[in-house]
């Protein structure tokens, strides 16, 4: 990724999310929510997880183009498209692997799956059309928040940039607090595996690519195999 300076404002703004969206997600696993309604309202969560995410997203523009980070810096930009594609495809392959990989060792070792993680797969095809625009929302907007501005924040002021994608990782993955241990050391494991291609090709196209795919794949089915311990 393109080498600057942050300015104070969005570094001060890098640490309130790397910080704030982890603590976020721990209050609302904490809160809890009633399962028997929300499995009655599943396309409403879903929309509900798109606004929250499309208003964290939509501030951090807001700073981004406040600060006037350019779009370079940040990945937005495709130079080799056919070479990204290809890119996102092997992500997505291993990211499957080790999603699979992760909820066995996790079975063994006994930590439970969230059952908000499992209710939020979809059931019938109008779900699965609404979990589809959920995976695309979230592809782009995570991107653009961990493996973007964080991720851009933190290479900027550390000597390693696999040090700045551990930290940011490890944010990524207490951000999915509500998965509970298994699916926090999961996403964790992901977002280090999708910042992977971002600092190769310094693109943010390839890790979108490979976000909304392994979420699409997860949703479509594979969380039968993949995410169900059994």
């Amino acid at each position: 990724m393109t080498q600057s300076n942050p300015s104070v404002i969005a570094t001060a703004f890098a640490l309130l999310l790397l910080l704030g969206l982890p603590v976020l997600a721990a209050w609302d696993a904490r809160r809890g929510v009633d399962l028997e309604a929300a499995a009655e309202h599943r396309r409403a969560l879903y929309v509900s997880v798109a606004l929250s995410l499309s208003m964290i997203t939509s501030l951090t523009v807001a700073v981004i183009l406040w600060q006037d980070v350019s779009a370079e810096s940040l990945g937005w930009a495709v130079t080799d498209a056919r070479g990204e594609l290809a890119w996102g495809a092997a992500v997505t392959l291993v990211g499957l692997a080790l999603t699979w990989l992760i909820t066995r060792l996790a079975a063994l070792a006994g930590w439970e799956e969230s059952p908000l993680a499992m209710l939020l797969m979809p059931r019938d095809a109008g779900e699965k059309r609404g979990f589809l625009l959920l995976s695309g929302v979230a592809a782009v907007c995570e991107e653009v928040l961990f493996r973007g501005f964080l991720l851009w924040v933190f290479v900027a002021w550390l000597d390693s940039p696999w040090v700045a994608a551990g930290i940011v990782s490890l944010s990524f993955g207490l951000s999915h607090g509500y998965q509970k241990l298994a699916g926090i050391f999961r996403a964790g494991l992901l977002g280090m595996l999708l910042a992977v291609p971002t600092l190769i090709t310094e693109s943010l196209f390839p890790a979108i690519v490979a976000h909304f795919w392994i979420n699409a794949a997860v949703g479509l089915g594979g969380w039968r195999y993949l995410l169900e311990a059994d």
